[in-house]
């Protein structure tokens, strides 16, 4: 994993629904850690520092990872069932919370990931534990 790199937290059931994700990211040079639980994830993000969370399960308010963020300043993001798939929700935005925030579709959220690593790089500061 590169030094100064965007460092993201991906969240799901199982690591091969997130292989084209990882795959997006690490090709735009971000080093990416998987959590197949909650539980997990809150060890990881306890380990580690992230800039992003990227969850593949929905995450709803009084989720115990959210709480973990405390008031840092991490970008968060989730998929949210449709009829015709997931879109992605954003949840928080470097630490400000994206309430009524619409959804994306995975199209979308690919372009939006090209804008959140460059918006996260210049600055590196990673979300941490408060």
């Amino acid at each position: 994993m590169r030094e100064g790199a965007v460092r993201v937290l991906l969240i799901g059931e199982a690591e091969k629904g997130s292989s084209y994700l990882r795959a997006q990211l690490e090709s735009r040079g971000c080093s990416c850690w998987f959590g197949r639980s909650t539980k997990e994830s809150i060890a990881l993000f306890g380990r580690h520092s992230f800039h992003m969370i990227l969850s593949t399960s929905p995450l709803h308010q009084g989720d115990p990872l959210l709480a973990e963020l405390g008031d840092s300043n991490c970008t968060v993001y989730c998929t949210h069932s449709v009829e015709d798939g997931s879109w992605w929700l954003p949840l928080v935005r470097a630490g400000r919370k994206c309430s009524g925030a619409p959804a994306l579709r995975p199209s979308e959220f690919v372009n939006v990931l090209d804008g959140l690593v460059t918006e996260i790089e210049p600055n590196g500061r990673a979300c941490q534990r408060v």
